[in-house]
């Protein structure tokens, strides 16, 4: 029938596949302007079965009920009735209102063609002289059968409109999803290079730093054995001018011989200590997993605060450590010189004339926290992290605060800057409790 091979199974699967637009607003049983192109094919349906009922009453009048005539009914209520099916089939359908105009119209045009045909055959007859017998009947099934023709040919094309529109809709969608997947790729390809390049350049930066602290290595030992060197010699000169010393009567040498004597010696086991707490800095910064070990955070304190009374006309006090030793905190031989740079700092850039530092020591399980507080101008809040950048920090060429929070990060530790109690800055240090 019609539903199978036409317009209503095109509709069934054209229903899935198209874009919104291409969908009839109205649904398959929409307004009446939509139902308009299914009811008119019902109407030629009804018309045909009218036309098949008149004729067999004809026919009733003027024959006998015998096969024929009923056959003849049976063949035009067939094609009636395909005719409505066609036409509610139609209304149920995906068509939209084009497309099912164009099956009404395929409908009843096939229709037309079918009786004109037949029409014309009968005239030709009849210009012949010949004679043309139940004419009703052969335009009753010439149109009914031409209707459901019509009907399959026009659900078919619409059919094939329907897949023609769908095929390039989804042309038109591959061909953007092509583009976009084509933009998609030029833009992974310029990531991958953006990506490409930057971890070349991290590689480089990366090189450069491996290069920076072997060649701080080299240059750490190479001074260390030069100056050493250097340091045996003078050692051993003032050893053997010291002998000399002891052997000589007072009137062969000048009453400040000796004094220079000590001071060369002196001077050398600087130089030499200094020599030694360089090193260890270089190898604190330029090492990866620098040695710290359990370190008398204590001493340090002691030493530094030893040093600064000695050089300076300075009120220091210290609070919070035990009479014997520690706290030890994970640190090298580096800590004294952390220290004694923020305490050094506290007094040159005091401004006044009698400076107060305060050192205040406190701890729990696993860290240890040194206060180092002055009554100096203090610093703004926004320097207070400033400060710890190269260059940032003043007197020294803006090396010290860089190179305090730098062992501090190696030591595992925090160092930040707060307003002091005593009106200055407060030095702030975190170390790690050693085990």
């Amino acid at each position: 029938m019609v539903s199978e091979s036409g317009f209503d199974r095109m509709g069934a699967s054209v229903e899935t596949n198209t874009s919104p637009d291409d969908v009839d607003p109205e649904g398959p049983i929409g307004s009446a302007q939509a139902r308009s192109p299914s009811l008119t094919v019902i109407a030629f349906g009804l018309g045909v079965l009218t036309v098949t009922a008149w004729n067999f009453l004809r026919e009733q009048r003027t024959l006998s009920a015998d096969l024929p005539p009923i056959a003849a009914a049976v063949l035009g209520l067939l094609l009636s009735v395909g005719l409505l099916y066609a036409g509610t089939r139609l209304a149920r359908s995906g068509l939209d209102q084009d497309e099912r105009w164009l099956v009404a119209q395929s409908t009843l045009g096939g229709g037309a063609v079918f009786a004109g045909i037949i029409i014309l055959t009968m005239l030709i007859r009849v210009a012949e002289g010949r004679p043309v017998s139940e004419a009703p009947f052969v335009l009753l099934t010439s149109t009914g059968g031409g209707g459901i023709a019509g009907s399959l040919v026009g659900g078919l094309y619409a059919r094939a409109r329907r897949d023609a529109r769908v095929a390039e809709f989804a042309r038109a969608e591959a061909r953007q999803a092509q583009d976009r997947a084509e933009r998609a790729r030029a833009d992974a390809e310029e990531n991958r290079k953006q990506l490409e390049e930057a971890q070349a350049e991290t590689e480089r930066l990366l090189e450069e730093a491996r290069n920076t602290r072997d060649d701080l290595r080299l240059i750490n030992r190479v001074l260390r054995h030069d100056i050493k060197n250097s340091i045996m010699v003078i050692e051993s000169r003032a050893e053997f001018l010291g002998d000399d010393l002891e052997s000589a009567t007072a009137t062969d040498i000048d009453d400040r011989a000796g004094e220079f004597l000590d001071t060369i010696v002196a001077q050398a086991e600087e130089i030499e200590h200094e020599v030694e707490r360089t090193g260890a800095v270089i190898e604190t910064i330029t090492d990866e997993d620098p040695d710290l070990q359990a370190t008398d955070l204590g001493a340090a304190i002691e030493e530094q605060a030893t040093t600064v009374r000695s050089s300076f006309d300075v009120d220091l006090r210290v609070d919070g450590l035990d009479d014997g030793d520690g706290p030890f905190v994970l640190a090298n031989q580096v800590l004294p010189d952390v220290l004694g740079n923020v305490l050094t700092n506290a007094v040159v850039h005091h401004r006044g004339a009698d400076p107060t530092v305060e050192i205040t020591v406190t701890g729990d399980e696993g860290t240890v926290t040194v206060c180092i507080a002055d009554d100096g101008p203090g610093i703004d809040d926004d320097r207070k992290s400033e400060v710890f950048h190269r260059g940032e920090s003043s007197g020294d060429g803006g090396f010290g605060l860089f190179f305090v929070d730098r062992m501090m990060e190696q030591y595992g530790g925090d160092v930040r800057i707060e307003d002091a109690d005593l009106g200055g800055a407060a030095f702030v240090f975190e170390f790690q409790r050693a085990e």
